[in-house]
């Protein structure tokens, strides 16, 4: 199944479940969040033509990285006459440090990533440089909400535990080109509401793009992303 058909049968998902609630009125809010990200280690596989011209197929073992950040925007509804189901569409921005390392190639080659240069010997020590990897993505979600202590100034609960989930797209770099990567992206949180209209809200949530891909120069690196992510945030609700 191509990524392009995958995200089509995603993206009718939730839009069915939308539309065949046609709610009277909607819940709506705006969270603005910041915390911590963090990327399991990954093979990175390499493709293309190196410095010298030669032809490149090799993969480096076991890349590291370090804890980064993510900050993100998300607007969202809840369907007011089911306190329970809400959709949203998620802005998120990710910058994970890749630290400088040495790991082992199953080929030699020099070239560039993330702009800064990289190589392996003919003894397959691969020395990867210090770098910064920004993902920006984005991703429409299925929301679940369970109402707890409910009266009649919180009618949707003043304390919200909750689960997300979705398709993701993450914007990658083939030279002067954006490509569009597809993944996922799922997540549980809790709200509390400070006052009906502002609730403070802290969130894990587990984003992942299988074959990510960018292109640095005339070589493309590929390797699954796996991220966790802990954020707290603020959301208006009106």
């Amino acid at each position: 199944m191509t990524r392009t058909r995958t995200a089509a049968i995603l993206v009718a998902a939730v839009l069915s479940v939308a539309s065949g609630a046609a709610p009277a009125a909607a819940e709506w809010n705006v969270d603005l969040y910041g915390g911590a990200a963090w990327i399991q280690n990954s093979d990175l596989g390499v493709r293309g033509q190196d410095d010298r011209g030669a032809s490149v197929n090799l993969t480096l073992s076991d890349l590291d990285t370090n804890l980064g950040f993510t900050v993100g925007v998300r607007g969202a509804y809840w369907l007011e006459p089911l306190p329970f189901p809400g959709f949203d569409l998620d802005a998120f921005y990710m910058q994970i440090p890749v630290p400088a390392q040495t790991t082992t190639g199953t080929a030699a080659f020099s070239g560039h990533f993330l702009g800064k240069p990289i190589s392996v010997d003919a003894s397959g020590v691969a020395h990867i440089p210090s770098a910064t990897l920004p993902l920006f993505g984005f991703a429409p979600e299925l929301r679940l909400r369970w109402p707890l202590m409910v009266d009649a100034t919180f009618p949707n609960g003043r304390l919200q535990p909750y689960f997300t989930g979705g398709p993701a797209w993450a914007f990658s770099l083939k030279n002067e080109h954006i490509a569009v990567e597809l993944g996922g992206k799922i997540g549980a949180g809790l709200a509390f509401q400070i006052v009906p209209w502002l609730a403070l809200f802290s969130e894990y949530r587990y984003i992942f793009f299988p074959g990510f891909q960018l292109t640095d120069e005339h070589l493309t690196y590929r390797a699954n992303i796996n991220s966790h992510t802990v954020v707290v945030g603020l959301s208006w609700r009106f």
